[in-house]
């Protein structure tokens, strides 16, 4: 008994350890985002994801995200930027799949992979790999790995926080949302996002 558990803690170490990233390691990479808005950060987890998976699937929320005492992004706006500009600057290897939670996606996806003898590595930021709970995926608890990035760290110090406030005082700060997408998106389609997001706060 001793020793099933000194080799499941093993295990959990060994699938939660940064010190394994290997070109084309895994078979499957699970991105799940709400993005709202999509940023430097979350175009992070998809580059680490594209270089170390064979195949990437991005799970996308579609749901409006409101908060009190914040602006409002809208899902269908967020889809539509995904569908027409960010689909475009994603590696090669990498799908997106929209709708639903993020999250349950994952789950969705692991009980999928039950059958096969994929690997499967899900990429997060480190403030969220807690969501994922070994005790959901313990039948193939061999074959799944989180890859969590360290906000600041691995990833530029942005957020959807400092997104939707740069968003929302626009006046003063659209540089500033802007410098928060990815490099590889062209200005133009920099500032097109910026203009679906923004028009709603006219």
């Amino acid at each position: 008994m001793k020793s099933r558990l000194l080799m499941e803690s093993w295990r959990g170490y060994m699938n939660e350890s940064d010190d394994f990233g290997v070109e084309g390691q895994y078979d499957i990479g699970l991105v799940p985002m709400s993005a709202k808005p999509f940023h430097e950060g979350h175009m992070a987890l998809i580059r680490k994801a594209a270089d170390e998976c064979k195949q990437v699937i991005i799970l996308v929320s579609t749901s409006d995200r409101a908060r009190k005492g914040e602006i409002t992004i809208y899902g269908e706006d967020m889809k539509m930027i995904w569908e027409n500009i960010l689909t475009r600057y994603l590696p090669q290897n990498c799908i997106c799949e929209y709708g639903g939670s993020p999250i349950r996606k994952v789950y969705e996806k692991l009980e999928e992979g039950l059958s096969d003898q994929n690997t499967y590595a899900i990429y997060t930021g480190e403030e969220d790999q807690n969501r994922f709970q070994k005790k959901y995926y313990i039948d193939m608890i061999d074959r799944v790995f989180i890859r969590a990035l360290a906000r600041g760290e691995d990833t530029k110090a942005i957020s959807g926080t400092l997104m939707r406030s740069y968003l929302s005082n626009a006046s003063e700060d659209k540089f500033l949302f802007l410098d928060g997408l990815p490099s590889e998106i062209s200005d133009s389609d920099k500032n097109e996002i910026f203009n679906i997001l923004f028009r709603r706060l006219d």
